[in-house]
């Protein structure tokens, strides 16, 4: 078969409908949105152009896969029920590309919920049905989307916990670690999970992501950084009654820079009491590595056990052997460049509830560092946002029809007609298309060219533009 044959890339069903529309359709127009409900009141948009690039652009539809498509369908839905005349009228009279316009809010940009982000509808009254066909396509963009507001939300709490903690905010870009390559569902979603991840922080072990600002977004620096690191093959190698002589030898051998070591694969407090207290040689090799040049850091991670209470005991033990200062006002950092990195099964409230508690205990919110992994890449869902691609508007004898939903859910009831989407400097507002003010929403796809081709670090500087993150 075709690799991504577009006439494929839809569900089974849509494949039916080019004969169930009423007879005269020219047009179809559809919007995407973030329906109330959602579990963050802000969506930021971003992944439409990756979804374009890699599948709408150019001279997409050739006879060979209109032909491939007509004899699966035949088998898989029945004879006679694949629009092949159309999909060959695309391939040979509109050279392959799609008679379609999409227009969109611009990447990166944070939206208040049951606003619309992006609309689409056909330019050729021939291919009316095309519109809805794309949209299990086009809705893809709610993961990069939701990871990228899951991101910034996590940001947001950890920049109001370092403002109340009196905290240094020089480490906010690394508090967020992404660990999720092994937990994504394919690469192709660690790399989108991961390069969402990047617009609001600058740590990634997902090395696939890098490859998304060069190659989509036309940005050739590399967007996201780590630090060398154990996991539990590196210090279980010499068992557990040569723990420490592991440790000390990967301390020795660890180059300039930040080090992260796991500390739990035995038992977490005896491993933090060698590498902290004086009379160790652990403590010393450590102390050793810190003094060598200026800037080594030792992260320990703790890597088992409730986030809280562990998180808490590995801070009380550090501090007993390299001893704290308080900042002014009042919490407590680590008079040696040493901190926590808490990354087991981590979430936005799990976070939370551990910046909460070390506050509660007087601990400064910048001697801890997170990795999130499953949490990022595969515990949202379409609904975590509740996005929704529905058609509002049908153009046919001459004339334009609203169309919605409302089902007894209010919450589902889609929009009317064809939109707008306004912004007055502090909140957006979706209003019908031929409402006075400027749209914000921008043409970025029409009959097959891409016609806005953005920049990562400019998507990166709208995340922070509409006051996501002020100071509470």
């Amino acid at each position: 078969m075709i690799e991504n044959n577009i006439c494929l890339l839809t569900d089974s069903y849509k494949i039916t409908h080019h004969y169930f529309y009423p007879k005269g359709t020219e047009k179809i127009y559809s919007y995407l949105e973030n329906r109330t409900g959602a579990e963050f009141n802000k969506t930021i948009f971003y992944g439409l152009q990756y979804i374009l690039k890699k599948y709408l652009v150019g001279d997409i539809v050739t006879e060979e896969k209109v032909e491939e498509a007509n004899e699966i369908m035949k088998v898989h839905l029945g004879d006679g029920i694949f629009n092949y005349d159309d999909w060959m009228y695309i391939a040979r009279e509109l050279d392959g590309k799609l008679p379609i316009e999409i227009k969109a809010v611009p990447e990166g940009t944070p939206v208040n919920v049951s606003n619309v982000l992006m609309t689409v509808e056909n330019t050729d009254k021939r291919c009316f049905w095309l519109t809805n066909y794309l949209e299990p396509l086009l809705q893809q963009v709610w993961y990069p989307s939701t990871v990228a507001t899951l991101s910034a939300e996590v940001k947001k709490l950890c920049d109001f916990y370092l403002d109340v903690t009196g905290s240094s905010k020089d480490n906010l870009p690394f508090m967020l670690h992404d660990f999720g390559y092994r937990g994504a569902s394919s690469t192709e979603s660690a790399k989108l999970c991961s390069s969402a991840h990047l617009l609001s922080f600058a740590g990634t072990d997902t090395l696939v992501a890098l490859t998304v600002p060069p190659n989509y977004y036309n940005t050739p620096e590399i967007e996201g950084f780590s630090v060398q690191a154990t996991e539990h093959s590196v210090m279980t190698s010499q068992g557990p009654d040569n723990e420490l002589n592991q440790a000390i030898n990967v301390v020795r051998s660890a180059h300039d820079g930040v080090l992260s070591m796991v500390i739990d694969s035995y038992d977490y407090k005896n491993f933090l009491r060698n590498a902290c207290f004086d009379g160790y040689q652990l403590n010393s090799e450590i102390k050793k590595f810190l003094d060598r040049k200026e800037g080594n850091k030792i992260v320990f991670r703790p890597d088992s056990g409730e986030p809280v209470s562990t998180t808490l005991d590995c801070l009380e033990i550090i501090e007993k052997g390299f001893g704290t200062h308080l900042n002014n006002k009042g919490y407590k950092i680590f008079n040696a460049n040493v901190g926590v990195l808490w990354g087991d099964g981590l979430n936005y409230h799990k976070i939370r509830d551990i910046l909460f508690g070390i506050k509660a205990h007087d601990w400064a919110a910048e001697n801890l560092i997170f990795g999130m992994g499953g949490g990022l890449h595969s515990d949202v869902t379409r609904d975590t946002q509740r996005t929704a691609f529905k058609c509002s508007a049908q153009y046919r004898d001459g004339k334009w029809f609203d169309i919605f939903k409302k089902p007894l859910d209010n919450s589902k009831k889609s929009k009317k007609g064809r939109l707008k989407l306004l912004y007055d400097g502090r909140n957006f507002k979706t209003v019908p298309i031929d409402s006075p003010g400027e749209d914000i929403l921008r043409t970025v796809f029409k009959d097959g060219e891409l016609l806005i081709d953005d920049n990562f670090n400019d998507i990166k500087s709208r995340t922070m533009r509409y006051n996501l993150y002020p100071v509470q």
